[in-house]
């Protein structure tokens, strides 16, 4: 596999077959690029399409009835203004770009500080930060989802998460008035896979144990759900 590997069949071995790609990936750091470009396409082009096709003056009223029922008229009219701007290019290319980025910088800092119990390791932050990249590839067939969605939506009253049909949001119809609404929204199904990845490319990266590299893997996001969760609850 390794002497037919390329950036573009490597995005696609590393959610076919991520044990034998992430070996080849651990020489070919500097092939992050393209996944770089497909993951932020994946970031940014839902969100473009949904302001392109939901009924806006909708939407507004939508978010207001359920995020600002309860404030004076002059702060409700407040947010519809800043609601507007959701609809420029601030709101759909810029924000989700510098969101993933930060996201992507976090995610490599973690794996930099924790792979060090490996005396072998000796991959840098920026290693990390490639290899970043290729663990959320997932997110690309989250974002073609979204667009089948919402390229079939009958009518322009769509639900904002749309943009995240495989969030518990979006599958269990939880309404934005519901406690819940942000936690669910935050559990996607594709970070399930992302976690998966992780675990798969330190076996191949480093030199952990099978436990160790779970724990790496699955830790983060577990946390902060049963911590959100535990918030909800008590």
């Amino acid at each position: 596999m390794g002497t037919q590997l390329n950036p573009l069949s490597a995005c696609i071995g590393v959610l076919t077959q991520p044990k034998a790609t992430f070996f080849v990936l651990k020489k070919q750091h500097n092939w992050s690029w393209l996944a770089f470009l497909l993951i932020m396409v994946a970031a940014i082009l839902p969100m473009y399409y949904y302001f392109h096709v939901v009924d806006f003056q909708w939407y507004k009223e939508s978010i207001i009835a359920s995020q600002f029922s309860n404030v004076s008229p002059s702060e409700q009219q407040s947010a519809r203004g800043l609601l507007e701007a959701t609809q420029g290019i601030i709101g759909t290319v810029i924000t989700p770009f510098i969101m993933m980025l930060t996201l992507v910088s976090i995610i490599a800092g973690y794996l930099n500080i924790t792979t060090k119990i490996d005396p072998q390791n000796i991959n840098s932050y920026g290693d990390w930060f490639g290899f970043s990249w290729w663990v959320l590839m997932p997110s690309c067939v989250g974002a073609l989802l979204s667009l089948g969605i919402l390229f079939f939506a009958t009518d322009g009253q769509i639900s904002f998460d749309a943009i995240s049909p495989s969030a518990l949001s979006f599958i269990f119809a939880i309404p934005p008035t519901s406690s819940w609404f942000g936690l669910a929204s935050s559990i996607k199904l594709e970070t399930f896979w992302t976690m998966y990845l992780i675990f798969i490319g330190l076996s191949q990266w480093v030199e952990l144990s099978r436990q160790r590299a779970i724990i790496i893997a699955f830790t983060p996001c577990l946390v902060i759900w049963l911590s959100w969760a535990l918030l909800l609850l008590f």
